[in-house]
């Protein structure tokens, strides 16, 4: 009980545990106090079977010593204990329950006269056999004197012990406790963290005041990249328009050769590329704004949008692009992100189609984007999604961002993007959307 009373006390209330951890705390203060209840009765079934034994080996021993030296000496008749004296003759008054016994202990012989067994211990020696009845009036106070009461003391001393040492570690290591649990809650896009001070001392309070430190000035390293992020996007945007725009221009003029024509497209085409990559890098540093606008989003209608604009910057290129829809899919997502997945994923393909087809297959769970190039070195599949990893060569940077884009777009929203060698030529990059990410068609904005 004393056990179960430490661990229940209001004191352990403030020690700030969860329910869980709680209930287990408790079954094992549970588990302890009945294995001390059972440990408590096995080791008093011993020390009565020794103690008993031990006392009564020596009382024999003692009278048979006694008996040798003086044949007159008296057998044991005292309070607890009997003595009878068998040498062949017989014993009137010994009990016939005694007669039945063989050597050694008996710790419960039934006698007719008496409510309760009593310990017997018999001896065979030269004078004859000895029969020696412990009462037992004292038998119990004797085990919990020597035995029970000792044990007890030992064993609160122990878990008293433990449990101080376990408020005293946790009196050191909850307030390190509390900063960890702060910290897991926290996040970049919050207000700067402020660590509580009250109740801390010693090293506690300088590892708080070392991780205040240290947030502010994540918080403001991150809120400066931000800034940097949306200042390059604003600054990058408009050139970027107008480049695009003088190209266009360009392309419409009479009296531009094919040549012409040709560098325009490149220039629109690159300008497109730029502005993919800027919108990505937006979304991927987390601007809240772009993160926030979601709505339902109809996979394959974005899908014939990229490939519609796409296919403006391959008038002149024996490249097909395809939409195959076998399945509806929408998807609660920043449109944004899907244009910059499919488009990144198109134009990867293009680079590496020199003629045939690229095709958008749009499935119920995902969507699949093939093409009739070269394929990929089966050694640089487990690394296409890496920065600076080309189909080519693992070696060669400067491009390779695109792929790399989707798979950290991807990964924000913990979808499935895998690539493979298709069969009869070419690449296949599968995107599986998981079923908790998906609308149904009809689901809306």
């Amino acid at each position: 009980m004393v056990l179960a009373t430490v661990f229940m006390s209001p004191a352990s209330s403030r020690l700030h545990l969860d329910g869980p951890r709680w209930q287990r705390y408790l079954l094992q203060a549970i588990f302890i106090f009945l294995s001390v209840l059972l440990s408590l009765y096995a080791v008093t079934w011993v020390l009565q079977r020794v103690l008993v034994k031990e006392a009564l080996e020596l009382e024999a021993e003692s009278f048979i010593s006694e008996r040798a030296k003086d044949p007159g000496f008296p057998l044991p008749r005292t309070r607890n204990l009997l003595g009878y004296l068998d040498t062949g003759e017989g014993v009137p008054d010994m009990p016939v329950e005694l007669q039945e016994l063989d050597s050694g202990l008996h710790l419960t012989v039934t006698f007719a006269d008496r409510e309760k067994p009593l310990p017997v211990y018999v001896e065979d020696s030269g004078l004859g056999r000895l029969y020696l009845v412990f009462k037992g009036y004292n038998v119990d106070r004797l085990v919990g004197l020597f035995g029970v009461i000792p044990l007890g003391i030992l064993l609160i001393i122990v878990y008293g012990t433990s449990w101080v040492a376990y408020r005293l570690s946790v009196g050191a290591v909850s307030p390190v406790l509390r900063i960890a649990r702060r910290l897991r809650k926290s996040s970049v896009d919050q207000a700067p963290l402020a660590m509580p001070m009250t109740g801390l001392k010693g090293e506690a309070k300088e590892l708080a005041l070392a991780v205040d430190e240290y947030t502010r000035r994540m918080d403001a390293m991150v809120e400066r990249e931000r800034q940097f992020s949306s200042d390059v996007s604003h600054e990058l945007r408009t050139p970027m328009t107008i480049i695009d725009g003088a190209a266009q221009f360009l392309e419409t003029e009479s009296g531009l050769s094919e040549k012409g024509r040709q560098r325009a497209l490149m220039i629109r085409r690159a300008c497109k590329d730029v502005s993919e990559l800027i919108e990505a890098f937006l979304i991927l540093g987390r601007e809240p704004a772009l993160l926030d606008e979601e709505r339902s989003v109809d996979v394959a209608e974005v899908a014939e949008s990229e490939l519609a604009k796409l296919s403006m910057l391959l008038e002149h290129e024996p490249v097909r692009l395809e939409l195959v829809r076998r399945g509806e899919l929408s998807v609660p997502v920043n449109r944004k992100i899907f244009e910059i997945i499919i488009g990144n994923l198109c134009r990867n393909a293009i680079k590496y189609t020199e003629s045939g087809a690229i095709r958008v297959v749009v499935t119920e769970t995902g969507l699949r984007v093939e093409d009739s190039g070269p394929g990929i070195d089966e050694q640089l599949i487990p690394h296409i999604f890496e920065r600076h990893v080309r189909g080519r060569g693992l070696q060669q940077a400067g491009e390779g961002l695109g792929l790399n884009i989707v798979k950290r777009l991807c990964d924000l929203y913990h979808w499935q993007i895998s690539i493979a060698n298709r069969p009869d030529g070419g690449v296949a990059v599968t995107l599986e959307i998981p079923r908790s990410s998906r609308h149904s068609p009809a689901a809306g904005s």
